[in-house]
């Protein structure tokens, strides 16, 4: 007898399977990658796939969640209390490797830097942490906040995407922007807009 609970474990499982699926293959084919295909790759049918992702958007958007929730995020809040530069640069420069090799994919999200700042502001008290022992540390600099941050990894992101530009180089231009958070030389920032300080705030009460 197929119950209520075996059915959402199944639901969970294919979607599961199909994210991976997408992840593998617009990682591999690119541009020539298909729904049809990724279904397959997953073991779904095509039906399956679109009950749970109506169009591409849907689907780059739980690619793009997955990317950062077991890719990125551990690996940017596990820098701790020394929160090295190098140990940063290398995550956000791993988090531009994924995104330039799924750009066919996420390029379809209508705003992926607001996409980014949600998805690291749900960890926000774990996130504020990180950012004041870095701050403790001189590594980053001391009027930033975790939105700041938030947008500056969405920044990142968004780039890779549009842009198409060799490994080397764009590790050149994450060490360059990089440098804006450090507290070296810096100028007080402007104040946030009226808008920003809402979204915080709701963000925040969620």
């Amino acid at each position: 007898m197929v119950t209520g609970r075996n059915r959402r474990s199944d639901a969970f499982a294919n979607v599961h399977r199909i994210v991976a699926a997408a992840r593998e293959v617009f990682g591999r084919d690119g541009d020539n990658a298909t729904l049809s295909q990724v279904a397959e790759a997953a073991g779904v049918a095509n039906a399956t796939l679109y009950r749970h992702f109506p169009n591409r958007r849907a689907l780059a958007a739980a690619v793009y969640e997955d990317i950062v929730v077991t890719d990125i995020k551990p690996a940017i809040l596990a820098l701790g209390r020394d929160a090295p530069r190098t140990a940063f640069i290398d995550a956000l420069a791993h988090l531009e490797e994924v995104m330039f090799r799924q750009r066919p994919l996420l390029a379809s999200i209508g705003d992926l830097a607001e996409l980014t700042a949600q998805l690291f502001t749900r960890d926000r008290e774990q996130f504020d942490d990180m950012i004041m022992q870095a701050q403790a540390t001189g590594e980053l600099r001391p009027d930033l906040t975790s939105d700041d941050v938030a947008t500056f990894v969405a920044m990142v992101t968004t780039a890779s995407v549009a842009m198409d530009q060799p490994r080397p180089m764009r590790r050149r231009y994450l060490s360059l922007m990089f440098d804006a958070l450090n507290p070296a030389a810096t100028e007080p920032l402007p104040p946030p807009t009226r808008s920003t300080k809402r979204r915080a705030q709701q963000e925040t009460a969620r």
